[in-house]
């Protein structure tokens, strides 16, 4: 299985976007050209980023586990919450994506 591609919307953004959310947005404003970046994953030592929540934290502060009203283990019981990742994305190439219409 490959892994998604994801896209910024603008070089400063922390949320990126598959590229069908992308198009899917662009069709529903009635945008025809819009520049993305490709977004680049890294790990990074102590960070996480929650995916249901959209937040970015450091492990040793707690955030994430028990006390966190979101949390799911991913095999049902206990352990890792499944929206837990330390995968992070940074902004790479320009690219403009074109509609046909």
């Amino acid at each position: 299985m490959s892994k998604k591609q994801y896209y910024f919307k603008k070089e400063d953004a922390e949320i990126c976007y598959t590229m069908d959310r992308i198009l899917s947005e662009m069709k529903a404003d009635g945008v025809d050209e819009l520049t993305v970046f490709e977004a680049y994953p890294y790990k990074e030592n102590g960070i996480f980023w929650c995916k249901h929540d959209a937040f970015c934290g450091e492990k040793n502060e707690g955030i994430c586990g028990k006390e966190c009203r979101n949390y799911t283990p991913r095999n049902g019981k206990s352990g890792c919450c499944k929206y837990y990742t330390n995968t992070l994305y940074y902004p790479g190439d320009e690219i403009l994506i074109t509609l046909n219409k």
